[in-house]
């Protein structure tokens, strides 16, 4: 073998070295086991990590909206979100849009792959340069989570808070604990208090025809109620006194309770902001809760939930909406009488 020859074989052999795959026995065992874990899996892994920061942010004290964003191990473009609104998703009174300002923490966090709101970061269109979120990277997961409606400093306390329970979830180190959050009433609803079952319509006229003969009753009357606050008796959406609106409906006598349907304008209510979102369906149940009205809001607020969602007050009495089909799978209205 010539000299020539010998130089060349070398020079194969270095290259075939430089470029063959290096063992990296830890990072190699984190592909394999991510690469087990589905996205359907790790968005269940999301959600549970979304129920600890609302526990969190409700030991705090804080209101809110919770975001959190997860990619899979090895993927670059499918992004897996979630959304979870602790208490009110909007600050009407100081004009925040709670969900824009958590989703652009989130985006800021993403792009960056630092915590929001880095003063040497240049915020690009779309961000809103806001501190609260956070990033880190897990077992090849991309983790980026954010907190609107508090102090920065305590957004980013519950966001790192949802950060470490998802590491926990992907490597399975522990289970959800919903039980904190949701403690038995010292002043509870009762079965005897239930009153109403209140169903959104697109078409009440229609409906209440076919609920008349559906239960052989007659044709219940429709009438047009005026939702504004005024000095004598105030209305309030969202914590917004400003925000009237029109509402049709009628009531139909089922005993001990009443089946009421109601028809809403365009203009922003409860009523609308629940078709826009679900469509036709039973917007909240009732209870008459006599002087125990302002215990049992009390305790509701203290279990998590938004009592703010609509308060009006009629003569004689009141109906207060609990923002709670995100957990009950209905609102509540919670009446002192009828």
């Amino acid at each position: 073998m010539n000299t020539k020859t010998l130089l060349m074989l070398l020079l194969c052999g270095v290259c075939f070295a430089c470029n063959a795959p290096q063992h990296d026995e830890k990072k190699t065992d984190l592909t394999k086991e991510n690469k087990n874990m589905t996205n359907g899996e790790l968005r269940e892994k999301l959600a549970l990590a979304l129920e600890d920061m609302k526990a969190k942010a409700i030991e705090m004290g804080i209101e809110g909206v919770a975001t959190a964003s997860v990619l899979n191990s090895g993927d670059t473009v499918d992004w897996i979100g979630e959304m979870k609104v602790v208490g009110s998703y909007c600050n009407w009174k100081d004009s925040y849009n709670l969900v824009a300002v958590a989703w652009s923490k989130c985006g800021e966090v993403i792009a960056t792959q630092a915590d929001s709101g880095d003063p040497n970061h240049q915020t690009i269109t779309g961000e809103l340069g806001y501190a609260g979120g956070a990033y880190d990277e897990f077992e090849g997961c991309k983790l980026a989570f954010a907190f609107s409606g508090a102090t920065s400093e305590e957004d980013l306390v519950v966001s790192k808070y949802g950060i470490e329970k998802m590491k926990g979830y992907i490597a399975g180190r522990q289970e959800a604990d919903t039980t904190s959050t949701f403690k038995p009433l010292v002043t509870p609803l009762k079965k005897e208090q239930f009153i109403q079952v209140t169903i959104v319509v697109n078409d009440i006229r229609r409906a209440a025809k076919a609920w008349a003969a559906l239960l052989n009753v007659p044709e219940p009357e429709i009438w047009t109620n005026h939702l504004e606050s005024n000095g004598e008796y105030p209305y309030t959406y969202r914590g917004n006194g400003n925000m009237p609106c029109d509402l049709q409906m009628c009531v139909i006598e089922m005993g001990n309770w009443v089946l009421e349907l109601h028809q809403i304008d365009d203009n922003p209510s409860t009523f609308r902001e629940f078709i826009n979102k679900h469509g036709q369906g039973v917007h909240h149940l009732g209870f008459e809760v006599g002087d125990a009205r302002d215990e049992v809001i009390r305790e509701l607020k203290e279990m998590g939930f938004n009592t703010e969602r609509t308060i009006g007050v009629y003569p004689g009495s009141s109906w207060t909406i609990v923002d709670s089909e995100n957990v009950l799978g209905v609102n509540l209205n919670i009446k002192p009488k009828r």
